[in-house]
């Protein structure tokens, strides 16, 4: 193993090392989303893609429960560095040269970038349009968490089906209701948005 490691040439090497390090993340992030924990790790993706800011953040109106197709996030960053990695170190195997074997390493992990973030878009999608119980909602308090504006849509923050979620939102009137105010769901409207009123304190 060593002889044939102290054979490749440096940047066979550094292809070879890049397809093991992301193969090992892969499989740490296959393995940990099997037993629970994959929600955390991909939390990560938020140093790539800087979507989520957290509960007091009112960054894009896509947060928390709207599905959006996110081309930089960890797992597909992952899918790209594992796909370039092993495509390189075996073009180069195969004796292509060093430019050839870089750009198709190149178009090999920018298809498996794009493969994983839209599987996971769809996916997303399903989650969202087959286990939402919007009904649920209805008479039950919760505040806006991203502004709704006047005749439009905004997200609340409520509990629905026994935890707390985001959920497209508008205003009963067509009023408009600012970031964290009180509010109480009186209907749903579709499948994915309800209707609120603020609650007066």
């Amino acid at each position: 193993m060593q002889a044939w490691w102290s054979e490749l040439a440096p940047l066979n090497q550094a292809f070879y090392g890049c397809a093991v390090f992301f193969t090992l993340l892969f499989l740490w992030q296959f393995i940990t989303t099997l037993i629970g924990l994959g929600d955390s790790a991909d939390g990560l993706a938020d140093d790539f893609n800087a979507n989520d800011a957290g509960p007091d953040v009112d960054n894009s109106p896509y947060d928390h429960g709207v599905a959006t197709f996110q081309l930089l996030s960890l797992r597909s960053v992952i899918a790209f560095g594992m796909l370039f990695g092993w495509a390189g170190a075996l073009y180069l195997d195969l004796g292509l040269s060093i430019e050839e074997s870089v750009l198709r390493g190149l178009v090999w992990g920018g298809a498996g970038m794009v493969l994983v973030a839209y599987f996971f878009y769809k996916v997303q999608q399903l989650s969202e349009s087959h286990n939402r119980n919007l009904s649920s909602c209805i008479g039950n308090e919760g505040e806006v968490y991203i502004d709704i504006p006047e005749n439009g849509a905004g997200q609340i923050r409520v509990m629905e089906s026994g935890a707390v979620n985001y959920i497209s939102a508008r205003s009963k009137g067509g009023q408009s209701i600012q970031n964290k105010t009180p509010v109480r769901v009186l209907r749903t409207l579709d499948t994915t948005t309800v209707e609120v009123e603020p609650i007066q304190s």
